[in-house]
This record gives C-alpha cells, sequence and structure tokens, in this order.
C-alpha cells in the first residue's frame, strides 16, 4: 500500500509530528484495524472516505475531519479509491491549534465544516498540488495559519506528554511540575483528550512494538522491557487497545494498521507468541 511520511517545516514542527500521504486506486477490501496512540489526526479525503464501524454499522467518515483521541480499536474498509493527505499532531496541540476542548473528542470526530474556514480553503491547493512535497507546503501554510491564534507553548504540558511518554508516573510528573495530580488531570484532559494514566498506558503499549525490532527478542521479554509485570498485564492492555491479543494482532497483519503502529508488522510475523487467550 504506498504510503509515505513527511517532516513538517522548523516552524510547523511545534505542533505536528508529521504530514502522511496514502493513495491506492483499489486498496483492498480486508478490515483494517487501528490502535490508539495517544494523538489526534487530521484527515482530508482527497478520494473516496473510509468506513467506519460504529455499534454494529459501517458509516461512511466523513470526506475531512480532525479525528480525536481513540481508546480502543478503530476497525476501517475502503469504500473506493483511497488518497488521503493526514496531519499526525502532538497529543496535546491539537486543541490549541483549532482551540477546541479535546475531552468534547474523545472517540468522535469534527467535519472540517466545522473547523476555521481559512484551514479549510487549503483543501483546493491539496488537490491541485502534484507532489507530496507540494502537499507538505500546504500543509505547513495551514497549521502556521491556525498558529497565529494557538497563543503561548504551555510548558507545563510539553513535559507532562514527554515525561510519561518516557514512563514516568502521573504523580512524579505531577510533582515535578508543582501542581497536584488532580490540576495535572484537569489540564491533561482539557488539552489532550484523555487522562494522563491512560496517555501514560497507552504509550508503553506501543513502546511494546518497537522493542519488539530487536531481533529474537520475545513478546514477553519486549512487555518486561516496556515495564509490564507480566504477560497477562501485556495481553490486557493489548485486548483493552486493540480488541486482540499479541499473536492475533499480528496474525492479522493488515498494511493501514502497521502504517499506525508506525513498524511493519509483518516483521514480527515470527516473534515468539505471548499467547492467544
Amino acid at each position: 500500500m504506498p504510503y509515505r511520511e513527511i517532516e513538517p517545516s522548523d516552524a510547523a514542527k511545534r505542533f505536528v509530528r508529521c504530514y502522511w500521504m496514502l493513495e491506492d486506486p483499489a486498496p483492498s477490501t480486508e478490515v483494517q484495524r487501528i490502535v490508539p496512540d495517544g494523538r489526534a489526526e487530521l484527515i482530508l479525503n482527497l478520494a473516496q472516505p473510509y468506513c467506519a464501524l460504529a455499534a454494529g454499522v459501517w458509516r461512511r467518515q466523513p470526506d475531512c475531519f480532525l479525528f480525536g483521541q481513540i481508546t480502543g480499536p478503530l476497525l476501517l474498509r475502503p469504500s473506493g479509491p483511497t488518497h488521503i493527505v493526514g496531519v499526525r499532531l502532538h497529543p496535546h496541540t491539537a486543541g490549541r491549534l483549532l482551540q477546541l476542548p479535546m475531552c468534547d473528542l474523545t472517540d468522535s470526530s469534527l467535519p472540517l465544516d466545522l473547523i476555521p474556514a481559512r484551514a479549510a480553503r487549503r483543501i483546493c491547493e491539496l488537490e491541485e498540488a502534484r507532489t507530496a512535497a507540494d502537499q507538505a507546503a500546504v500543509l505547513d501554510r495551514m497549521v502556521l495559519e491556525l498558529a497565529r491564534r494557538a497563543g503561548h507553548d504551555d510548558r507545563l504540558l510539553d513535559v507532562a506528554v514527554r515525561e510519561l511518554g518516557r514512563s514516568m508516573s502521573v504523580r512524579a510528573v505531577s510533582h515535578h511540575a508543582g501542581i497536584s495530580t488532580r490540576q495535572l488531570e484537569r489540564r491533561f484532559r482539557q488539552a489532550v483528550g484523555i487522562s494522563p494514566k491512560l496517555f501514560a498506558r497507552m504509550q508503553r503499549f506501543q513502546r511494546v512494538f518497537r522493542a519488539l525490532e530487536t531481533a529474537g527478542r520475545s513478546w514477553v521479554e519486549a512487555a518486561l522491557l516496556c515495564g509490564y509485570h507480566d504477560q497477562a498485564h501485556l495481553i490486557r492492555d493489548f485486548r483493552e487497545f486493540s480488541g486482540k491479543p499479541p499473536a492475533a494482532l499480528v496474525a492479522e497483519g493488515t498494511d493501514l494498521a502497521s502504517h499506525f503502529i508506525g513498524l511493519d508488522v509483518s516483521h514480527f510475523s515470527n516473534t515468539r507468541s505471548a499467547g492467544s487467550s
């Protein structure tokens, strides 16, 4: 599946982790399973949007939308030719850019027609851009236009997101920041969309995939390295975040899902199993 990532400009890096492009004139009809990574995404469909499964019903996604934090697996399937341009935001910057409380968008999305018009106009430019680099330049302009209204950086959240991603405890982060855990919880939910504890668990879950890149490392070894107590602890998080135990998730190995884990899932197809129960 053709997929690529492009770094934002230095000015846009404050808000954006990467831009990504996905184009496929004849995508597989296989269901794709997206797992939480603690980030919101701005999705711009230049061809046919995907359909998402919600409450047992497949519904077509909007043409262009902001998707907030997901707390469990998101099941998607294509509805036709795919051409997506995505903006992968830092965990705490979507709300600042769009001046929205991200806690209102958890496990939901906001169509682009409700997002500031100056940003929406950039879609026409994306459709006319001939190369991925040209599209990235358009996205840079869109992000920087939104950034003019975003105000100053929130240093506390910068630190909290970074240290929670490195496995520091919520209590330690709040102590380091000089605020109560309750204050941290309130500010984090408003800006990120989920609690700091849940965010830290998502980052630990994602670290397991990166730990598995070391040749010969088993699921259990990777889990212990990332802070899991035992195999059962790992399996509980996998079931919550992906809907499947580790071995079953890797066996599924769908292409789109691998890009959102950030790794080639097929690389782990021979990794020693953490079990399927």
